[in-house]
Order: C-alpha cells, then sequence, then structure tokens
C-alpha cells in the first residue's frame, strides 16, 4: 500500500503542473491581445485641405559643404528649421530628411544614379497654393544656405478608397 500511497502522490503532484503549464500558455496571448485592444490607438493628425510634397533641390558640393561643416554651423542650420517648423505647426505633415544617392530606375530593371539633385523633402498640408507659398516664405533651405538651392513643390492628388 505504500508503494501505491507514493505512486498516487507523485501522479498528483505532476497533474497540477502539466495543466497549469498549458492553461498559462493559453492566456498569455489573449491577455496580450486584450491589453493591446485597451490601449488608445494613437489619432491621426487632423489634415488639412490638399497635401503637397515639398522637394528640396541642392547641388552636391553643397550636401559636401553641409557634412563638412562645423558642429555649431550645423547647429546654427537646425535651429532655422526648428523655427520653420514651429510656425508651420501641424500643417507640417512630415518635416522629412535629407535625401542622397538617388537612383533613376527604367522599365527594362536598369538603375542609374539619379541627375536631379534632391536633397531631402517634406509634406505640408494647407487649404491651397497660396497657403503653400505663405508657409515656404524665408525656408531655410532657400534662404541664402547655397546660391543654387531651389525648391520644387507638387500637389499630391487624392485617390478615391484609398
Amino acid at each position: 500500500m505504500a508503494k501505491s500511497a507514493k505512486k498516487s502522490s507523485k501522479k498528483a503532484s505532476k497533474k497540477p503542473v502539466k495543466k497549469a503549464a498549458p492553461k498559462a500558455a493559453k492566456k498569455a496571448p489573449k491577455k496580450a491581445a486584450k491589453k493591446a485592444a485597451k490601449k488608445p490607438q494613437p489619432k491621426q493628425a487632423k489634415r488639412y485641405g490638399k497635401r503637397f510634397l515639398v522637394i528640396y533641390h541642392a547641388p552636391m558640393d553643397a550636401m559636401s559643404q553641409t557634412a563638412n561643416s562645423s558642429p555649431e554651423e550645423m547647429a546654427e542650420g537646425m535651429a532655422l528649421w526648428r523655427a520653420w517648423a514651429e510656425r508651420c505647426g501641424e500643417k507640417l505633415a512630415d518635416l522629412g530628411a535629407p535625401l542622397f544617392n538617388g537612383k533613376r530606375l527604367t522599365p527594362r530593371g536598369l538603375a542609374t544614379p539619379s541627375t536631379k539633385e534632391v536633397s531631402g523633402y517634406s509634406l505640408l498640408d494647407a487649404e491651397d497654393w497660396e497657403e503653400v507659398m505663405d508657409l515656404l516664405e524665408g525656408h531655410p533651405h532657400i534662404s541664402g544656405w547655397h546660391p543654387e538651392a531651389t525648391i520644387e513643390v507638387h500637389e499630391s492628388m487624392i485617390l478615391p478608397g484609398m
């Protein structure tokens, strides 16, 4: 009888462990899903009228000049960009980023270096072209940084159902 008591106590001690682990494993994904569902989803930024793609152009020597600037010169330049971004407020949908090493792709699958001298982009939300031009007035990219620096602006088309 001592042997059977030992066997049943061994079985009893093993059963809760075996059952607890699968239940815990099953509950973990459910808990994570519930927790994720409870988190408030980030709201999309308020959209103003139309969206405009702002493309910055500058010769390659201007880009290398910037890369070789002193930390003080870089900080001064970034302060101008921050001031512009603050002035635009919520209408600046995406400050964007500097761009380099562009490629031109052809229908035949060829990739050649781009010759467009695109140096960056931003996205602006505005009611019309007049507002875009007001937002770009005094922009740091065309305020004396480089004599050949230019800005190109394109209005994006809203695609139904997208």
